[in-house]
């Protein structure tokens, strides 16, 4: 079966969002089930549900070939739906699609949100900090002992020792006898 177009399959799916695959984990089936493959992602950018910076998604192993394989370290888009217990899923009869593969996806789906958390990033960064200063404290009005005057350290003190030096090199005028 050919999967649906990218706006019906926007209106079907529970959660379409962008995410890359970090890790996933083969649980053994009981009974009749098969197993599943639960896939923990990075959620990148999200178009419809309700999403955190990182969500699990599963698929059920099956005799069909209907369970969704999705590579370590590959970036989806991904449509999936919601389990009886709230769990998203996924199978290959979903849209899901690697993003550089999802040109017309993207086109219809738009630019997206951010999900509502980012995890944390342990790679470095190319962005610079802020170059914002704090302001001074205020130390409030400067003490002095109350003898002499004071001088301002910031401009009185170098003004004070250019004046002390033009008057040692100032040329000293020779007394005439009388």
């Amino acid at each position: 079966m050919a999967p649906l177009a990218p706006g019906i399959a926007v209106e079907r799916a529970e959660a379409v969002f962008e995410a890359r695959v970090e890790h996933l984990r083969v649980e053994p089936g009981r009974g009749e089930s098969l197993g599943t493959i639960r896939y923990e992602l990075e959620v990148l950018r999200v178009w419809k549900g309700e999403l955190g910076a990182a969500v699990q998604l599963a698929t059920r192993v099956s005799d069909s070939g209907c369970e969704r394989n999705l590579a370590v370290g590959k970036v989806y888009v991904l449509y999936a739906g919601r389990g009886d217990d709230g769990e998203l899923t996924d199978n290959r009869c979903s849209r899901t699609r690697l993003a550089s593969t999802a040109d017309e996806d993207l086109a219809v789906l738009g630019p997206g949100t951010t999900p509502r958390t980012r995890p944390p990033t342990t790679e470095p960064s190319d962005r610079e900090a802020p170059r914002i200063t704090p302001p001074a404290p205020d130390l409030g009005p400067p003490q002095h002992g109350g003898r002499g005057c004071v001088i301002d350290a910031e401009v009185g003190a170098p003004l004070a020792c250019l004046l002390a030096l033009a008057g040692l090199l100032r040329p000293r005028r020779r007394r005439s006898p009388r």
